[in-house]
């Protein structure tokens, strides 16, 4: 994290060197969660996304003809529908829940941008921090001995969910005419997102038994001030 601030830093200071360019960024996205280390018994989970967004602004930094470094903050809510059925090994039991996922991230991604005309390919680092959001929805649990239980699901995301990300970036965009411009970003989280399994809570957000990593796909509408 010290050297991800270093860099970002260090993106700043170029611009006594270099002419800089401030920009605004809009738009939408999609969140996924990759998985892995499926525990023995964990339910199955379905993730179906659905349409977040994000705002943002950046600081472009030319480093010659065609390279810039292009530091950014960015507000990202992102959103998820959850199903997950499980049943237990003795066949007298059955669990099922059905919750919407909503995350606040702030982004802080530092990108090598490369020109080729009006399109650009960039790439580098993201570090993120989850600033809130919810887990709400109802689980129901049934046995033979105690029928159907019902419980509700209300949860902060941050006592199911690390604060912070730390991933990958790659992108492409085009300039438009008048500064504007259309991008699409891929983010690929790198560190596990989940915590361990806990039962503190009176209603926690259900625990699938695997590893999750946080995957965004972005598309943004940008608009660039001109530079000195």
């Amino acid at each position: 994290m010290k050297r991800f601030l270093l860099l970002l830093g260090s993106g700043l200071l170029l611009t006594g060197s270099a002419s800089a360019q401030i920009g605004l960024r809009a738009g939408g996205n999609l969140l996924n969660f990759t998985k892995s280390d499926k525990l023995v018994g964990a339910g199955n989970v379905e993730n179906s996304t659905r349409l977040g967004y994000q705002v943002g602004v950046y600081y472009q930094v030319a480093l010659g003809k065609r390279f810039s470094v292009v530091p950014e903050v960015q507000f990202s809510r992102e959103q998820q529908r959850v199903t997950e059925t499980s049943s237990a090994s003795l066949a007298d039991a059955s669990y099922a829940s059905e919750y919407r996922l909503g995350l606040s991230y702030l982004n802080v991604p530092v990108l090598v941008r490369a020109a080729l005309g009006p399109v650009y390919l960039e790439a580098g680092p993201q570090l993120s921090v989850l600033v809130g959001g919810r887990g709400v929805g109802e689980s129901s649990y049934y046995s033979w001995g105690a029928g159907t239980v019902h419980r509700d699901i209300d949860q902060a995301a941050t006592d199911r969910y690390h604060r912070v990300d730390a991933g990958f970036c790659l992108g492409v965009g085009v300039k438009l005419p008048a500064g504007l411009g259309l991008n699409v970003r891929a983010y690929q989280g790198l560190t596990q997102l989940n915590t361990t399994y806990s039962n503190d809570s009176v209603a926690p957000i259900p625990y699938s038994g695997n590893k999750q990593y946080r995957q965004t796909l972005q598309a943004s509408l940008t608009y660039q001030l001109h530079g000195s």
